[in-house]
């Protein structure tokens, strides 16, 4: 599951618990490669995922693993923590965002 959020609203602390939005049929919905789809299940396993990861992980070539993750991001599947360079990664959206 998704790591829940923790907030302070006035004098109360609201916690948020997000369920698994990324379902089978959800999934259907947008048009995955394989790869992207193999991505997405290693990041709800190993949190997050970076370019490196996921040449290993799908055997595709860094262009094309820029590409595939650029468009995970495009359609709000995942969110790109980092602005450039080795220290990017990608994690799961949050359904809304």
């Amino acid at each position: 599951m998704p790591e829940p959020d923790f907030e302070q609203r006035g004098n109360q602390f609201v916690t948020t618990l997000w369920r698994d939005w990324l379902t089978p049929g959800v999934l259907k919905r947008y048009d995955l490669n394989d790869r992207q789809a193999k991505a997405i299940q290693f990041v709800k396993t190993n949190k997050k995922i970076s370019n490196s990861d996921y040449q290993k992980l799908t055997g595709a070539i860094k262009k094309t693993a820029s590409r595939d993750l650029d468009d995970l991001v495009r359609q709000r599947l995942f969110t790109q923590i980092g602005k450039t360079g080795r220290g990017v990664y990608y994690v799961l959206a949050k359904k809304g965002t």
